[in-house]
C-alpha cells in the first residue's frame, strides 16, 4: 500500500493524528482538543488545524475514539 492518508485517534481529552504514505508515519501531531474540549471551536475548525499542510481532496481521513 503506498497510499497517503490521515489517521485521527479523537477522544474525549485529546486528539492525535498522524499523516502515513503505506505503512510509514511521515508526521504525527496532538492537540487538547478532545470532543469534550473544542472551546467554542467546530469539530471541522479543529480538524483542519490539526492537519493544516496534510489535507487535499484526495487523502482520505480515518477516525476513531469518541470522534464517532
Amino acid at each position: 500500500m503506498t497510499a497517503r492518508y490521515i489517521a485521527i485517534d479523537w477522544g474525549s481529552t485529546n486528539l492525535r493524528a498522524w499523516l502515513y504514505q503505506g505503512d510509514k508515519c511521515l508526521e504525527s501531531r496532538q492537540s487538547e482538543a478532545g470532543v469534550t474540549r473544542l472551546n467554542g471551536k467546530s469539530p471541522d475548525a479543529v480538524l483542519a488545524e490539526v492537519t493544516t499542510h496534510w489535507r487535499d481532496s484526495a487523502t482520505p481521513v480515518v477516525m476513531a475514539g469518541m470522534i464517532g
